[in-house]
């Protein structure tokens, strides 16, 4: 057995990856008819939003991970207008860490560091690894309003991170939306084993065809 074991680490240094689309498409599926199925589904982005926005109509503290342009972040904070909400945009500038697929290589997505300029006192953004400043900005600063994360890491390990550190804010009524949850060996599989881990009661409350984009609501 050990020898077979060595002989297949030999020949699949990083595993079999075609066995894990296979596997975590099969769970995307499963997860889809069984949790997705009944909630709302919206043509866009935007329209996702707008909805998601209605069921938080008072203060959030909403965190948004992967800010590329500002686009999302922008979206939110002209949905929300109360004074006492904070909209944090986490991202390094640079493009991804790390090669996420064929089409989206290390690097893709960077904006040479510059940050967005949005001329509104309640946006701000926290550059770099979210492994390297999320925590720092945990410590020092109080969630007080009702949550709205926005994952949208696209790369597993990030995902995994950014979920896995934030758990125990996770208030009942917290919101989290993935912008890629179709990528299933990534913000899929991520969310996946953050689930399994944390034992978290979720109830799913938009999203867009086939499960592209999602939202959900943490209940305990």
């Amino acid at each position: 057995m050990s020898r077979k074991r060595e002989l297949i680490a030999t020949l699949f240094p990083r595993g079999l990856p075609l066995s894990e689309s296979i596997n975590n498409n099969a769970a995307f599926v499963s997860l889809r008819r069984s949790r997705f199925s009944s909630c709302k589904e919206f043509s866009g982005r935007d329209a996702l939003y707008a909805y998601i926005a209605t069921m938080a109509d008072e203060p959030i503290d909403y965190l948004e991970f992967g800010v590329w342009k500002g686009a999302s972040i922008d979206t939110w904070r002209r949905l929300n207008k109360h004074p006492d909400s904070r909209f944090v945009g986490f991202d390094t500038f640079e493009g991804l860490p790390e090669d996420w697929n064929p089409d989206h290589p290390k690097g893709t997505f960077s904006t040479q560091g510059q940050i967005p300029e949005i001329d509104d006192p309640r946006v701000s953004f926290v550059k770099g690894l979210f492994q390297d400043t999320l925590r720092q900005f945990l410590a020092l600063t109080r969630l007080s309003n009702r949550l709205v994360i926005n994952v949208d890491c696209d790369i597993y390990s990030a995902t995994l991170f950014v979920l896995g550190t934030l758990d125990k804010y996770f208030e009942p009524r917290a919101i989290i939306i993935f912008d890629d949850f179709y990528s299933m060996n990534d913000e899929f599989a991520a969310f996946v084993d953050y689930d399994r881990s944390f034992g978290r009661t979720w109830q799913a409350i938009g999203r867009l065809p086939h499960c592209i984009k999602v939202a959900i609501e943490i209940r305990s």
